[in-house]
């Protein structure tokens, strides 16, 4: 597996851990398709902590814009991800 990939799948499982630790729920159960608000009843106080967390843990700041975009934990993912890689750069 290459070093993207491989940096791609932690950060990916980090979030997902950091997710599903903040909600008291398996982190087997969380899926990139899961809905913040629909589904993992996120409301937007547990918004702000997530990114606070996500923000302590991989030593980032996630953009305003950025997250006002999210949806499912595959946003979520995403923009860390991409933060992650300028940061990394």
């Amino acid at each position: 597996m290459s070093d993207i990939l491989s940096a791609k799948l932690e950060t990916e499982r980090r979030v997902i851990r950091i997710v599903s630790s903040y909600l008291s729920v398996d982190s087997q159960d969380v899926e990139f398709g899961l809905r913040l608000v629909e589904d993992l009843y996120v409301d937007s106080i547990g918004l702000v902590e997530i990114v606070m967390v996500l923000n302590e843990s991989f030593g980032i700041e996630l953009p305003e814009p950025g997250v006002r975009k999210w949806r499912t934990v595959g946003d979520v993912c995403w923009l860390v991800e991409s933060v992650v890689d300028k940061v990394s750069c």
